[in-house]
């Protein structure tokens, strides 16, 4: 660089930068292991949608069980089944 108010790099300066490129080889290599990557990141966010679909459905379930009245407490110390169905829906 030269000492002015902005920093520049001369076309010289660029020109003599030697940037190492892998053989030919290691890059497909590196394509390969990428390749792998990404279908596995495509994998794990079809398997994400997938079970939002049925935490969907579940939601619904529930829902629909709580207005024919069937969610019932096993247990009186836990909270109100109409509560919690509020705080499920809500987030």
């Amino acid at each position: 660089m030269k000492a002015t108010a902005q920093p520049s790099l001369s076309m010289e300066t660029i020109r003599d930068i030697v940037i190492p490129i892998p053989e030919i080889s290691e890059q497909e290599e590196i394509v390969n292991t990428l390749d792998v990557l990404l279908d596995k990141e495509d994998q794990n966010k079809r398997n994400v949608e997938m079970i939002l679909e049925q935490i969907e459905k579940i939601k619904k379930s529930i829902l629909a069980k709580a207005f024919r009245g069937e969610l019932g407490m096993n247990n009186p110390k836990e909270e109100n089944a109409t509560e919690l169905l509020c705080q499920m829906l809500d987030d």
